[in-house]
């Protein structure tokens, strides 16, 4: 394998499984996952057998894959429930602005439909890194949602998918006056102010920080970036030899888990080499495969099986579905269906992976929510 395929792969595969830690680290996990984002051009930039053009229409799916994440873990670790709902409308805002986007190809759809979740769930966990989200008000909520909105996100949409502009390339020309084709390393040793000049802003954004922290409440709690650390316990393993569930989950979560899934599935399909299923084809497969899916659960649960960890759930529904895609891959074959495999089996283990995290957390917080409930009584009954 030539060196540019190696750095290709660990580059997709980093920004597969660095996600991965957002639910459990929710402020590294993302700021990690958007430096790989930004990052990742100007590494390729580097190797002139990598047709970076071509990537870029790979990169905005991978965005959807780290920020659908994201989401999901609001639904796991968010206590402000006037923040979840407000983070809940901006993501499926985004979402469906990048389908159409996707679908049509008409570039000013991003920025009608501009990605201000990503934003406010870093807001918000900054916040939760020192003080309790719940002392966030719908004002705070909403005016940093729109400060986010119209003053950052409308402007870098415009730039980024409208102009086509790169920032780091105008940073390069424009502000350093260095060539487009010298290597960043190389800047950084023909024009040696450069690093000084970081440093000094660096050294001005720390020190606004500090002034701005200073302004602010006192903390309710020491530094953390772990979601669970003041939870009296980990959520990870709250389930862990519960009872699974009885009954299938409400038309409601039904219906957005086919929403949540559908949409990224055709982002996604929208880019996968060799498939051509309809955005009506996807939602009526996706809808039968998460029904399916609901169905098991419940099955499993009425024969006292309980919850076990995530990636055992996770091995378990993919086992499951991949049955279930083998028993539909012999009907197609019998039926001469065009039907391309590897992008199916990409797109089911995406699935699989979003459904089991969604339907986890959401049991999850419905268990958090009831022993809220109950500790609450307790409370009541010690004070009568």
């Amino acid at each position: 394998m030539e060196p540019y395929e190696l750095v290709f792969a660990a580059v997709i595969l980093g920004r597969f499984l660095v996600p991965l830690m957002i639910p459990v680290y929710p402020l590294p996990g993302i700021l990690c996952a958007f430096f790989l984002d930004a990052s990742d051009r100007a590494v390729y930039a580097q190797f002139v057998e990598i047709d970076v053009e071509m990537y870029q229409s790979y990169d905005k799916a991978l965005d959807i894959y780290y920020l659908t994440l994201a989401y999901v873990a609001t639904l796991r670790n968010w206590t402000n429930r006037t923040a979840l709902q407000v983070a809940r409308y901006l993501w499926y805002y985004r979402l469906v602005g990048v389908a159409l986007f996707e679908v049509t190809g008409i570039r000013w759809l991003l920025v009608v439909f501009p990605n201000v979740f990503e934003y406010f769930f870093v807001f918000y966990e900054v916040v939760k890194t020192r003080w309790d989200p719940r002392r966030l008000k719908p004002k705070h909520l909403l005016v940093a949602a729109a400060v986010i909105w119209v003053f950052v996100k409308i402007p870098q949409e415009y730039w980024v998918h409208v102009a086509q502009g790169d920032t780091t390339d105008f940073i390069k020309v424009n502000l350093i006056g260095a060539p487009l084709e010298m290597p960043w390393i190389q800047v950084s040793v023909h024009y040696p102010w450069v690093l000084g000049a970081a440093g000094l802003l660096s050294g001005l954004l720390f020190l606004g920080a500090t002034l701005i922290f200073r302004r602010l409440p006192s903390p309710d709690r020491p530094l953390t970036f772990h979601a669970d650390a003041f939870s009296g316990r980990s959520f990870a393993r709250g389930l862990v030899g519960r009872r699974r569930h009885l009954r299938r989950p409400s038309r409601q979560v039904l219906v957005e888990r086919v929403a949540l899934v559908s949409l990224v599935v055709i982002i996604f399909g929208e880019v996968l080499p060799g498939w051509v299923a309809s955005p009506l084809q996807v939602v009526t497969a996706v809808g039968v495969v998460i029904l399916l899916n609901a169905g098991v659960s419940v099955w499993l649960g009425r024969r006292s099986i309980r919850w076990q960890g995530a990636a055992t759930e996770f091995a378990l529904m993919c086992l499951v579905n991949g049955t279930l895609l083998l028993a539909y891959y012999r009907v197609v074959r019998r039926l001469e269906v065009d039907f391309h495999m590897g992008s199916a089996v990409f797109l089911l283990g995406l699935l699989t992976l979003i459904v089991t995290l969604h339907d986890r957390y959401l049991s999850l917080r419905a268990l958090r929510d009831l022993e809220g409930i109950a500790q609450d009584d307790g409370a009541a009954r010690r004070s009568v």
